[in-house]
């Protein structure tokens, strides 16, 4: 397995945003968002992403260089219009928006509109707590996921990112998926030839399949209630902005490629100085999760919490350098052409 150092991968994330027309600072926030999820061990929202986020830059579906604009603000909450800009780009943008809003008003809301694929809710979520807000990040999806019962694709994965600041920057950062696993997952998995565990996926009959191929749709988390989260993340990150239902929007690794895919976020931010002490808080949290992880284990498990999993493959792969697997070790070596050093890889 071929292995690339985080500053290498970082530079040659950076370079290709910059090829494409983007700022240095969106090619900054670009590459970052891929390594860094790529770095926590979230392998399929991370580098993998690397050759679809190209090619949506290459043939029109994102732009490199999009106008934003805030179409609508009154008090602490606002609408940003993306112009189809690449979503981690979007997504970045929207952070230093909302945080704004919080940072006046005690609490800032914002909903983003013309969006496309943003990656790892949990990247902005991050972004938010390392500048000592709470956040919660929701995003819509094109429709994988089936409702409680049912055998169709009606929603998305529609993941929600919940947050909150630690004195020592080891953050609370919970972000899950509202199906029982993602489809890049599933896909990974046929890439792989092997099979899913039960309860993952659905067959064209609704009935729960551990064969890969043979998945029509995903399973909610929790039956009833993963469709309830689902309808929760759609109605924030879409409809009350004005964007498509999830089963209207067009899927990330299919064309069209030339067209924005009308993907919404929705970001909300608090100051928790509007509260009390914002140092005694984060104390706090971090007591918290210190409390968990000391909690009395069943034998030979461990009592973990949001990120924990994150930080030890965090650790080991700045160590070792990234697993790559062929797609993005073949996107990264060709774009390592167009630099000056292209012996990058062990």
């Amino acid at each position: 397995m071929k292995r690339i150092d985080h500053q290498d991968a970082r530079r040659l994330c950076r370079g290709a945003a910059l090829r494409r027309g983007m700022s240095y600072e969106h090619a900054q926030w670009f590459a970052e968002a891929l390594v860094e999820t790529s770095l926590m061990g979230i392998d399929t929202h991370g580098l993998r992403l690397l050759p679809l986020y190209l090619r949506e830059l290459d043939e029109g579906r994102s732009r490199a260089r999009p106008n934003f604009q805030i179409t609508r603000r009154e008090g602490a909450t606002a609408v940003l219009d993306a112009n189809d800009a690449q979503g981690i780009v979007a997504g970045c943008h929207a952070v230093e928006i909302t945080a704004e809003l919080a940072r006046q008003q005690g609490v800032g809301a914002l909903a983003v509109i013309h969006s496309n694929h943003f990656g790892a809710a949990g990247v902005y979520g991050a972004r938010l707590a390392a500048r000592g807000l709470i956040g919660l990040v929701v995003t819509s999806a094109a429709a994988r996921m089936a409702a409680f019962n049912g055998s169709t694709p009606l929603f998305g994965t529609n993941p929600l990112c919940f947050s909150a600041p630690t004195p020592d920057g080891e953050h609370f950062v919970f972000d899950m998926a509202t199906s029982q696993v993602s489809y890049s997952q599933i896909k990974h998995l046929s890439r792989q030839a092997l099979p899913l565990e039960s309860g993952w996926a659905l067959d064209r009959h609704g009935e729960s399949t551990t064969d890969p191929l043979a998945v029509a749709c995903l399973a909610p988390l929790g039956g009833y209630k993963g469709q309830g989260l689902a309808m929760m993340v759609q109605i924030l990150g879409a409809l009350l902005a004005g964007m498509p239902n999830d089963a209207a929007i067009t899927h990330l690794d299919v064309p069209p490629f030339n067209q924005g895919r009308q993907i919404g976020h929705f970001l909300v931010a608090i100051d928790p100085a509007r509260f009390g002490d914002p140092e005694a808080f984060s104390t706090r949290v971090r007591s918290l999760m210190e409390t968990v992880r000391s909690s009395a284990a069943r034998s030979g498990q461990t009592v973990q919490v949001a990120g924990d999993p994150q930080a030890r493959a965090r650790k080991e792969r700045l160590r070792l350098g990234i697993p790559l697997g062929d797609d993005e070790a073949r996107a990264l070596e060709l774009e390592s052409t167009h630099l000056e050093r292209k012996e990058l890889f062990e």
